[in-house]
């Protein structure tokens, strides 16, 4: 996906809400965003991805994605207290009650204007989309 936005940067723009399916990834969103205090935010989601299968059955889920989190050169207990502290759980709340709006039922699901892309694609499928929504857009008579 980071190479068709990349490619298509002047023309998209990714607005990401990250949506916690369970109580683990309600604890691995927290974690993202309290990493985004310490400008690490897309360090980590990049993290949660690759190491997926291994955070997500951990029998302690923030101790390992605190684990992880520390070999990006994260503070580990700035972000520990960050998440303790709960602040960022309205914010968990709010991306989940918009993706339920939308029927968003897994991860990762992408909207290209209203197109929607669920499950991990092929680049070339996401690049045929935006292409898609571009000419749409381009042909549409602008009001004013």
């Amino acid at each position: 996906m980071e190479r068709a936005l990349k490619r298509y940067e002047k023309d998209v723009q990714l607005v990401l809400y990250p949506f916690a399916l369970n109580h683990r990834s309600e604890i691995a969103v927290q974690v993202a965003l309290c990493a985004g205090e310490q400008g690490k935010f897309w360090d980590v989601h990049q993290m949660l991805y690759k190491q997926q299968a291994r955070w997500s059955k951990a029998s302690k889920t923030l101790d390992s994605l605190l684990q992880y989190s520390g070999e990006l050169g994260l503070d580990r207990e700035a972000l520990a207290a960050c998440v303790d502290s709960g602040k960022m759980k309205p914010l968990v709340k709010a991306d989940q009650d918009y993706a339920r709006s939308l029927q968003v039922r897994s991860t990762p699901t992408l909207f290209v204007n209203n197109q929607r892309i669920v499950g991990a694609q092929p680049e070339a499928e996401i690049v045929r989309t935006i292409r898609q929504e571009l000419a749409r857009v381009r042909r549409t008579p602008q009001p004013g």
